[in-house]
This record gives structure tokens, sequence and C-alpha cells, in this order.
């Protein structure tokens, strides 16, 4: 049986150069274009756009969601947006039933986690910070929050507390997010950039605690890295955040109140003032990781997948 399928995807990221070397590293000849009617289509992340052109297309499609691409569809596409789809993958079961609402059957859609390479993201011996140090590493976008990371960093610092934040990647509110960092006077706060892939295990264990404040979201990949290096994490309770940390008999985590930077402020205080519960934590997290999050054993699913269409 020949493996041919075509991969569409507006955005040309580092996340579908991921997904296009594991479906060629199983087999696959993967067209960036309809060239057959014969293929079948992964698509993703599933924007108005994408979906049209696959409603068009006769092509068996899988639609590869990203999360947030569900997220922000929800109560703004229609109730049948997902109908023409003869497959459907999701990251996370709050995802999965967002799907549902937007006419996905239920039969048809594959949970397969967004894993990460364990060997990659060890928890190996850290440099201990000099001072309470914190990490953010998502998109610069409104979904994301960061602002609320800044104001709690702020909060900390007007309180005495020696603390350090260090701002990764970037998006539209880069320049907005850097004057907001002024305006509160921050200290010791630098923006990065973006972080090349093999740079990231270092940075992680470079700092004490990794923050998320996303208000919606399906899963996030730093945050299964850093629950992977068994870094403290302290994230915003947003479905797809709670489905991660959940999943143990106890919390891997701390959550705090979407868009409360006191409650965020608080809940990284804990994270040095309760060290055994922090400790614990984290190895939960690494717990749930290996059994959940393995990218090269989780990518076989969209294999199978796949192979099902060409029947």
């Amino acid at each position: 049986m020949e493996k041919k399928c075509v991969y569409l995807s507006e955005t040309q990221g580092i996340h579908d150069l991921r997904w296009r070397n594991a479906l060629s590293d199983m087999g696959w000849e993967v067209s960036l274009a309809i060239n057959d009617s014969h293929s079948p289509v992964v698509a993703g992340p599933l924007t108005p756009e994408l979906i049209y052109s696959i409603k068009n297309s006769p092509n068996r499609a899988i639609g590869l969601s990203w999360g947030w691409d569900l997220h922000a569809a929800q109560g703004v596409q229609p109730k049948d947006w997902l109908s023409n789809l003869d497959g459907l993958v999701v990251d996370s079961e709050p995802t999965r039933n967002i799907a549902i609402k937007l006419g996905m059957n239920p039969r048809s859609i594959t949970y397969i986690p967004w894993g990460i390479e364990l060997d990659e993201f060890e928890p190996r011996a850290r440099n201990r910070p000099s001072k309470l140090s914190i990490l953010s590493l998502r998109a610069h976008e409104p979904l994301y929050r960061i602002e609320t990371i800044l104001e709690a960093a702020s909060l900390l610092q007007r309180d005495n507390i020696d603390c350090s934040l260090t701002v990764g990647n970037e998006g539209s509110l880069t320049a907005q997010l850097e004057r907001k960092a002024i305006e509160l006077e921050l200290r010791d706060c630098v923006f990065i950039g973006r972080t090349p892939e093999k740079n990231l295990s270092e940075l992680f264990r470079e700092h004490s605690v990794y923050v998320s404040a996303a208000e919606t979201d399906g899963t996030s990949v730093t945050l299964l890295q850093a629950l992977a290096m068994e870094i403290p994490v302290v994230v915003s309770n947003s479905l797809g955040n709670i489905a991660w940390l959940s999943q143990g008999r106890e919390l891997s985590g701390r959550i705090f109140e979407i868009g409360d930077s006191q409650d965020l402020a608080l809940k990284v205080t804990e994270v040095e003032k309760a060290p055994d519960q922090t400790q614990k934590m984290a190895r939960a997290g690494r717990d749930i990781i290996k059994d959940q999050a393995n990218w090269n054993k989780n990518i076989y699913r969209l294999d199978h997948l796949l192979v099902s269409q060409l029947k």
C-alpha cells in the first residue's frame, strides 16, 4: 500500500515541521498541495479558510486541531462547522467537547496528545537560581494574557520579593508588553524572543518556576516540557491546563484564576514557601508526561488513522 498524504496549514511554523517530519519518519510521502483525489488530507490548525478549502476538495480529510483553534471557534462558527471532516485529531478532552459542539461526530474523533521527546527534557540537576526566577514562554497574543504575568511580577517586587522575569517568545503584542514592563518599573525583566528548541532544556534549568496565563487552551507543549523536567509550574485554570495537571491522584502544579495577577503572585511564592509539596508535584508531573505525552509513541496513532482512510 502506497502511503501518500497531503499536509495543509496556513502557519508553516515549527509545529507544522514537527508533524510533517513525523509523517515522513513513519513512511508517508507528504505533499503540501492537493494533487490527486486519493491521498488523505491532514489539515491544521483549523481556520475558516482551511475548513473552506477542505469542504471543496474530493479528498478524505482529517482535521488536526491545535487546541486554540477550536477554542477560538467556539461561539463564533456555526454548529455544523466541522461536519464535513472525515476525522479529527484533538489534543485534550476539553477540545474534544468543543469539537462535538461544532458538529464533529464523536466516533470520528481521535485523541492524540501533543507529546514531547522525553530524552530531550530529562529532570537533570539544575542550576539553582539565586533568586525566584520566573519563566514565560507563550506567544505574545491576547489569548495568552502575558500582561497578567508582568503584573504579578510587579506585585512580587512591590512586596520586596527578590525575583526576576524572563519573557520568551514574541507576537503581535511584543512592543506593547515591553512598554508595560517599563511602565510597571519591573526590575530584572528581560524579553528574549524565540528560543531554539535545542536550547529550551537549558533555559528551563535556569529558572525556578514556569508560568502560563492563557485564558483558553488545548495542550501547551512548553507546559509538557516543564513538567517532564520537574520544573515547578503555575498555570491559569483554563480547561486545557487543568486537564494535564489533574491527571494524577494529586495536582502536579499550582493553578490560579485566569486574569488574576494577585492570585498568580501568591501561587508563585508558594513554590518556594512549600518546597516539599513543590517537589512532590514536580515528580507527579514527570510521571504524567512519561505515561501520556511520549511523542514518539503517540504519533503512531495518526499513522493508524491515516492508513484507515486509504482503505
